[in-house]
């Protein structure tokens, strides 16, 4: 357990059961968060970003799914050992989450503002509906909604105002920690760059730390401090921005960096990284990624894989970074 960190993961293990196969969705991770910090976590469709995220909530559907091993700490306090009564309290107060769809977040059948008044409602008990309601209108034109707008529906909104208001729900309750799972996915260009300086700004009001799930680097190099990047549930480098942008060493990070577009770099072809990712309910032995690296050899297929700190606080989990420190380089 890292004791300095507010939100502390260690050996998170869950796995799904579905048609008589187990899926190991998450193997072994570990993260850390302090207050206020955007940790940016990063990777491919069913790398179990948004397990791990629901796992922190434990709002996993169980069965099929199954928290195997591991602990989460929320400032000192193993939430795995709490009751459910506990985390209906959690939930919301200390921990909110951004879902990834807006279109199907909210209840068509009621109003945008009454959904933001009953998650304050719930929470805080001691107020009468009357100051409930008014609180929701403060949330609306906090996320840049006039007030006049609690009374409308879902369906009356765009897609980037549907954003917005599910940021009010998450934020209604000022929590320690906001998970934000894929925040700008449905978004154009220009509403994304509006929803994240959004967040931000509302991050740095309130002091929240952020978890952001997305498969967008841009959107990683905009908002996050340190960043960890997963690859069949493990993660497989992490550091600061600055390590990862400047200095990619697992073969998998410096693939994703090299199949985007350059603009210094004319070409006809992107260079994505080749083979496909691996069927969680089979996974390769040893490094997950040996089948789809150029730099695989014998030792990469089997046995367990070190974390390497190749610099101070840059961690990868590679063969090839072994050998970089025992050069010294």
């Amino acid at each position: 357990m890292n004791e300095k960190a507010f939100l502390s993961i260690n050996n998170l293990t869950v796995e799904y059961t579905s048609n008589k196969k187990v899926i190991h969705a998450v193997n072994g991770v570990s993260l850390h968060l302090n207050h206020g910090e955007t940790l940016g976590l990063v990777g491919e469709t069913g790398a179990g970003k948004t397990t791990i995220a629901k796992s922190i909530l434990r709002i996993l559907p169980n069965p099929p799914a199954r928290i195997k091993g591991g602990e989460i700490f929320l400032g000192g306090e193993d939430l795995m050992k709490k009751a459910e009564k506990e985390m209906l309290d959690i939930r919301g107060n200390k921990i909110a989450m951004i879902f990834q769809d807006p279109m199907t977040a909210l209840n068509p059948l009621l109003t945008v503002g009454e959904q933001i008044a009953e998650v304050i409602s719930i929470h805080e008990k001691n107020l009468t509906k009357d100051q409930a309601e008014k609180k929701a209108m403060e949330m609306l034109e906090m996320v840049g909604i006039t007030a006049e707008r609690y009374i409308e529906f879902p369906f009356q909104f765009s897609g980037g105002m549907k954003q917005r208001v599910v940021i009010a729900m998450a934020l209604a309750c000022n929590p320690q920690i906001l998970l934000a799972d894929e925040p700008t996915t449905a978004l154009d260009v220009t509403i994304q760059a509006q929803v994240l300086q959004m967040i931000k700004k509302l991050q740095e009001k309130n002091g929240t730390a952020m978890l952001l799930i997305t498969h967008d680097l841009g959107v990683v190099a905009e908002t996050c401090e340190n960043v960890a990047v997963i690859y069949a549930g493990e993660i497989i480098e992490s550091g600061t921005r600055e390590d990862l942008f400047d200095h990619p060493t697992h073969p998998y990070t410096c693939g994703l960096f090299d199949s985007l577009p350059k603009l210094t770099v004319e070409t006809k072809r992107l260079s994505p990284i080749s083979g496909m990712t691996p069927d969680p309910s089979d996974l390769p032995k040893g490094c997950k990624f040996h089948p789809r690296c150029k730099y695989a050899t014998e030792t990469c297929t089997a046995g367990e894989v070190p974390n390497v700190e190749v610099t101070p606080g840059h961690f990868c989990q590679c063969w090839k970074c072994v050998g970089y420190e025992q050069e010294g380089k």
